[in-house]
């Protein structure tokens, strides 16, 4: 297979888990990919390592980052954040970093941020429409939140219920800064108290003021096993449990 058309779509699922960690973007790496800044920190920078063999482009761009009511993100411009470069070019094997800080620090309620980097096709690329000038040009969005005076991370399950064998959970954040999710899931347990199994709820964040309704469908044979649903959360600042009692009637 032609090199070009062997690009992956590898950061785009960086921006909808936010790990910490390191992107692993085509042949660039960015690190890292969520950054919390204070009173204590107001600046840091962000690495961007080029692993190819030809130079890289790229260009950056400052959202503010939002959730609406179902719990969906939405980004707007902003010139809140500050950050430079605007562009810049990286030989191969070689890093630059990008340097970002708040406008403003928040009294009362954090701001949350995307700092999306995004590559910039290169004067050797090709532009044809056949199968071997294809080339994917990727884009990651780094997580920038702005601490208030005093953070506090809160969370709550504001409901959860099990009808007709789909398991309706809802989590709220009733903080003032975000909450990440290490571990989301429900747990299904027999009448012995036994672990059937363990569903991932694939929510990474939950912004200030989120509400945000998750749900997942248990599979008849396994519902029909259970007494009880678990739900779990585990993140920054925050270790929630909440039991439910589950009958036959409640798979039907």
């Amino acid at each position: 297979m032609p090199r070009s058309v062997t690009r992956l779509l590898l950061c785009l699922c960086s921006l909808a888990l936010g790990s910490i960690g390191l992107a692993h973007a085509g042949d660039f790496v960015i690190s890292p990919l969520r950054v919390t800044l204070s009173r204590e920190v107001k600046s840091t920078q962000i690495e961007v390592r080029n692993d190819d063999t030809r130079p890289l482009r790229v260009q950056m761009q400052a959202m503010a980052w939002s959730q609406d009511a179902q719990g969906d993100d939405r980004y707007a411009d902003s010139e809140a954040l500050l950050f430079f470069p605007k562009t810049m070019e990286i030989p191969p094997g070689a890093s630059r970093v990008v340097r970002l800080g708040p406008r403003a620090l928040p009294a009362s309620q954090e701001d949350a941020y995307r700092l999306f980097i995004a590559e910039l096709p290169g004067p050797g690329d090709a532009t044809g429409t056949g199968s071997a000038s294809v080339r994917i040009l990727l884009r990651v969005g780094v997580a920038v939140f702005v601490a208030p005076l005093e953070p506090k991370e809160r969370a709550e399950f504001a409901s959860f219920e099990l009808r007709r064998g789909s398991a309706e959970l809802t989590v709220r954040n009733t903080g003032n800064v975000h909450v990440a999710a290490d571990r989301l899931s429900l747990v299904g347990l027999d009448h012995d108290g036994k672990r059937l199994f363990e569903t991932p709820l694939r929510s990474r964040y939950f912004l200030v003021g989120t509400t945000r309704r998750l749900s997942a469908q248990i599979p008849s044979g396994q519902c029909r096993q259970l007494a009880a649903l678990e739900a779990v959360l585990v993140g920054s600042g925050v270790d929630l449990k909440r039991r439910l009692d589950v009958s036959p009637a409640d798979c039907n």
